[in-house]
Parts: C-alpha cells; sequence; structure tokens
C-alpha cells in the first residue's frame, strides 16, 4: 500500500498549488480570502505530512502534526465555507428574516452531533481521541449543514450554479461527507475499520480538490442577481418553497 499512500499524499497539494495559481490569476484569492488561505495551509501542511510520516523516526510525531493540522483544516474550512454563503446570499442581507437561517441551521447540525456520541460511544477510542472525533463529527456535520442550506435557496430561487461559490461548496459538501462517514465508522466499528478511515476521507477530499480545480479553470459568469435586489421579498420565498415543495412531491409520488 506504500505507492497508494504515496500518491493520496501527493495528489490534493500538486493540484492545489495549481488551484493557488488559477485564484491568484482570477483574482478570485481577493473575494474568497478564507478559502485561498484554506489551499494555501493545505499545500504547506499536505507536504509536511508527507514529509513527517516518510522520514520521521518516532510515530507519535506524525500523529500529533496530523491532528494538529486536522483542527486547522476544520477552522479554516468552516470560515471558508460561511464566506461561501455570505458571497453567494448578499443580496438577502437586508431581509429580517434572512439572518436567522444560518444560526438556525448551525444549532440544529450542532444538536445532531451532540447526539451521536452520546447515545454510540466510540469503540476502542482513547478519550483524548474521543474527544477530537467528537470536535470532528461537530465540525463536518455543520459544514455540511451549510452546504445544503446554500443548495436548497440556491434552487429555491434559481440561481446560477456556475458561481465559483457553488464549486467551493460543493467541493466541501463532498470533503466533509467523506470525513465524517470515515469518523463514524471508525467510532462505531473500532480498530478493525482503520483501512476505512484512512482511505474514504482521502478519495473524497481529492474528489474535492478535483472539483474545486474544475470550477477555477473557467472564467466566472456574471452574477444574474446584482442588480435585482428588491425582487427578494419574504413573499417570493414563501412562493418558491411551495413550488420547490411540489416538485418533491412529485417526484415521490407513485
Amino acid at each position: 500500500m506504500k505507492y497508494v499512500d504515496i500518491a493520496f499524499g501527493l495528489f490534493p497539494p500538486v493540484l492545489q498549488t495549481w488551484l493557488t495559481f488559477l485564484l491568484v490569476r482570477r483574482r478570485a484569492h481577493k473575494g474568497f480570502p478564507f478559502f485561498f488561505t484554506y489551499t494555501v495551509f493545505a499545500v504547506v501542511a499536505e507536504l509536511c505530512k508527507f514529509a513527517v510520516a516518510q522520514y520521521s523516526p518516532h510515530p507519535m510525531t506524525y500523529f500529533y502534526f496530523y491532528w494538529g493540522a486536522e483542527i486547522l483544516y476544520a477552522a479554516l474550512g468552516f470560515l471558508a465555507i460561511h464566506e461561501v454563503f455570505r458571497r453567494v446570499f448578499e443580496n438577502f442581507e437586508s431581509l429580517p428574516w434572512f439572518k436567522f437561517l444560518l444560526p438556525m441551521v448551525g444549532l440544529g447540525m450542532l444538536a445532531i452531533s451532540a447526539l451521536i456520541p452520546i447515545v454510540h460511544r466510540a469503540v476502542e477510542t482513547a478519550p483524548f481521541l474521543e474527544g477530537i472525533y467528537s470536535l470532528q463529527i461537530a465540525v463536518r456535520c455543520l459544514q455540511i449543514g451549510v452546504f445544503f442550506l446554500i443548495f436548497f435557496l440556491a434552487r429555491a430561487f434559481e440561481l446560477d450554479y456556475r458561481q465559483y461559490a457553488f464549486g467551493i461548496a460543493i467541493g466541501f459538501g463532498i470533503a466533509a461527507a467523506g470525513i465524517l462517514l470515515g469518523t463514524l465508522v471508525r467510532t462505531s466499528l473500532g480498530l478493525k475499520s482503520l483501512m476505512f478511515f484512512k482511505y474514504v476521507p482521502s478519495v473524497a477530499y481529492c474528489i474535492a480538490v478535483t472539483v474545486w480545480l474544475a470550477s477555477f479553470v473557467r472564467a466566472e459568469p456574471d452574477d444574474p442577481f446584482r442588480d435585482f435586489r428588491h425582487l427578494f421579498t419574504p413573499e417570493l420565498f414563501a412562493e418558491q418553497l411551495r413550488r420547490y415543495k411540489q416538485e418533491v412531491r412529485s417526484i415521490f409520488r407513485p
């Protein structure tokens, strides 16, 4: 499995180095500073993790470096996807009801993440790691919650999915889902699931990086809603929700 590990270790930073140049070329580093910071950090962190894994004589060095990097990944990732949310829905911020959506979704996802370790304690896991896994679950649940909120609102208002922000959101959604799945399997099945825990998040992250790169290869179209703030009313939102609900029901009706 050595060559597989090398491939998974080098594939993301190579692509993210290219992504860094694209972000600067498209001047997207100014519009998405947290995502740009996340990308630069990811290149440095992954190369350092690879070097530590290959050359460090002390296994615990990699352990602490890995989890330290994961904490920073989680923090920067959440800031980046929150940045995406603000960017996509900047025209909605003047609406009184809109400011409550993100906090409500965040509280709901945190409640779900808090129930998971209570209902099912981690198997074959030291208390220190159990705390890390609980934090991992909470952060990934938050990211997935924001991801679905972005696409639910975008679908309701028929926003342009070709915007850079949606590519970033899709990537984080894929990465968060893979990491969350790997963590849940690890805490549920214990040490016998280590291979799953090791490779499923890695595959998901590689897919996420590919999505980000594909998003910034092309030029971004203009925002078609920039000059239509007066259209975003509670009545319009309610009408869009009713229409979306009817579409969902039609899918599941025999």
